[in-house]
């Protein structure tokens, strides 16, 4: 063939493709799957091309099911346009364009994950005077691992400590004993959706840590077992509180041993072969001691020095009180007993009573008189 027949055939060629003869297509670029945790927020992506590159109308962007759409025009200059999107059986506020339809960007942001967040979601774009088209992508929503309930039931050993988490996907659960090394542990009990529960029989006192495992991090949460579980606190405060309780009534004995006072009116008795001066009354002490036949004696009280040298306190003066009155009150005399030749000699002096204690009790010694040698 003549080798400028093929160049023109090549201009021509070309010259088609450049006026359009080759048609563009629509293509979309979205992850088939993603995941995200219980809690987080994420982005779910979403590319697209149309065959118009010079399209300059309204964009419209779906996010299904019935969960989101946005109106954007293709000329709008401002950054923001979210006041043109509407969000449908889901709540306001956690769905929002994370991209900009604009530059062929469509991907959608949620907040705050659930676990009813997990399923299929549709991105679609359509072009009012094109074609529309989507693509799917699915979410699955899992969660970290969390200790929901540590319970020691109370009893003597062995004791029972029960363990109970959850998670996604579920949690593998270890026991880790005082020393911090792994103990023999028993099957797993499935629970709830995404929970798991497993008991351990404890023989030794000491520090219990139940630890949940997934491929999203590990939660671990620990348990003191006693020697009789819970009593254990109730055994060691009642010998406490006993030993106070005894305490305190040692202290008041003392203290009212100490404190005792004389019941006025109840002196003492004088022992047998004493006498005793009559007891000062109505303000009086005796003076002396009175002979056979006569009357006391008495003079104003005086109270007594203090050790200083300075008087005390003037005490209150009290009413006297009778005998009658006072059934309790006791006359104390001086008795001498007669004996032959006492009419030669006479009376012979009473002995001194020695000075008065503090009971203003006085007590006499009897000395008989036997006469003449």
């Amino acid at each position: 063939m003549d080798p400028r027949c093929l160049c023109f055939w090549g201009l021509l060629t070309g010259g088609a493709l450049r006026g359009g003869w080759a048609k563009a297509v629509w293509s979309m670029d979205v992850r088939p799957q993603i995941t995200g945790l219980r809690g987080d927020s994420i982005v779910l992506p979403c590319n697209f091309t149309h065959p118009k590159t010079d399209y300059t109308g309204d964009i419209q962007v779906i996010w299904k099911p019935d969960i989101f759409q946005c109106l954007v025009s293709n000329h709008t200059k401002t950054d923001s346009f979210d006041k043109n999107c509407t969000t449908g059986q889901g709540p306001s506020g956690r769905y929002r364009l994370a991209g900009d339809p604009r530059w062929h960007n469509l991907s959608l942001h949620i907040a705050g994950l659930r676990d009813e967040d997990s399923r299929e979601y549709k991105c679609r774009v359509q072009l009012p005077a094109v074609d529309g088209y989507e693509k799917s992508t699915v979410l699955s929503v899992e969660a970290r691992p969390s200790i929901l309930n540590l319970t020691l039931l109370p009893g003597p050993l062995p004791v029972h400590v029960t363990c109970t988490a959850e998670g996604i996907p579920v949690p593998n659960i270890t026991w880790l004993g005082p020393a911090g090394s792994e103990v023999e542990q028993s099957q797993d009990t499935p629970g709830p959706r995404y929970q798991t529960t497993q008991v351990l029989s404890v023989n030794q006192i000491g520090t219990y840590t139940c630890r949940a495992e997934n491929v999203h991090g590990r939660a671990e949460s620990s348990v003191l077992v006693g020697p009789t579980g819970p009593p254990l606190l109730l055994a060691i405060l009642l010998p406490a509180a006993l030993l106070l309780l005894a305490g305190l009534l040692l202290l008041v004995l003392c203290c009212r041993w100490k404190g005792r006072c004389r019941v006025p009116g109840r002196e003492p008795a004088a022992p047998a072969g004493h006498t005793q001066d009559a007891p000062c009354t109505g303000g009086t002490e005796s003076v002396g001691r009175a002979q056979p036949g006569e009357a006391n004696t008495c003079s104003p009280c005086q109270p007594a020095a203090h050790a200083d040298g300075l008087p005390p306190a003037q005490a209150l003066s009290q009413p006297p009180v009778s005998p009658a009155e006072n059934p309790d009150s006791c006359t104390y005399a001086d008795l001498t007993f007669p004996s032959a030749g006492a009419g030669r000699r006479g009376p012979q002096p009473a002995a001194q009573s020695p000075p008065a204690p503090a009971e203003e009790v006085t007590y006499s010694e009897l000395t008989p008189y036997r006469g003449p040698k």
